[in-house]
């Protein structure tokens, strides 16, 4: 039996028979079952057995296939679909899964003809056109309504008012915003949503008022030394745009001479 990687997993706390389960790579928090056990789209395993639990009556197994089909008259396919999980999520143990990698490699490496490739737009590919990905992919990035939703509460306690989208992006990354306009299309309506009253922001970190006046020292102020961006935003911090901008770049030259 090859050694299982106990440490590379993180665990929660979990009504199992050891006390706790791998949650592998997935990120909480996760929407649980309704009138089942577990989570949508997570396969629960016990930390010291490795056995994983049924989402439906709760009891623990190596090898699920053969149980949802005899008693709850599902094949896997049925099954994974019900509960948000990825067609290519195996539905035993991790120990049972390295066993039977390690005897299929040693196969493999015996006669090259063995070997098996899916073709192309086949039914486990991870990226499917106009299908709906598993609950189990967003899970494993933290972008399921349940984990966006506590994220932006999160922020919101620490912050003591409701963040604005450049904070957001701040704290976790240009991804989470992306997912985030991607569901909702709009933050504003979002905040709504949920019961928040939203914050907005017009504030760029790239650009300020010393920003165009330093730009504008070694350069006669124009409108042609900036681009489309920075001369949107240049009437921000100066109202009378350049020629607001040509006086103070006049004070800034006499007072360093």
């Amino acid at each position: 039996m090859p050694n299982y990687p106990l440490e590379t997993l993180r665990k929660i706390k979990y009504d199992s028979p050891s006390g706790f389960v791998h949650i592998g790579k997935y990120v909480p928090p996760f929407e649980k079952v309704e009138n089942g056990f577990g989570y949508n789209g997570v396969i629960v395993e016990d930390f010291k057995s490795g056995k994983l639990q049924c989402h439906i009556c709760g009891e623990w197994f190596e090898q699920m296939a053969m149980h949802i089909n005899h008693k709850h008259d599902l094949n896997g396919k049925e099954y994974k679909q019900k509960f948000g999980l990825l067609t290519s999520t195996a539905l035993k143990s991790k120990k049972m899964r390295l066993t039977q990698s390690l005897i299929m490699q040693k196969l493999r490496g015996r006669n090259k003809s063995n070997r098996f490739k899916f073709e192309k737009k086949n039914l486990f590919a991870g990226n499917r056109k106009n299908k709906p990905k598993a609950v189990e992919s967003r899970n494993k990035y933290g972008v399921c309504d349940l984990q966006i939703m506590q994220k932006v509460i999160e922020l919101k306690k620490e912050l003591g008012k409701t963040p604005t989208l450049t904070q957001l992006k701040d704290r976790y990354g240009g991804g989470f915003i992306f997912h985030l306009n991607k569901k909702y299309r709009s933050y504003v309506k979002y905040c709504y949503q949920i019961g928040l009253n939203p914050n907005y922001s017009n504030f760029n970190p790239k650009y300020s008022r010393e920003y165009f006046i330093e730009k504008s020292m070694n350069k006669s102020p124009s409108i042609r030394i900036f681009t489309i961006n920075e001369s949107r935003a240049l009437y921000k911090y100066f109202k009378g745009g350049i020629k607001e901008l040509k006086v103070e770049v006049q004070k800034r030259k006499e007072l360093a001479q």
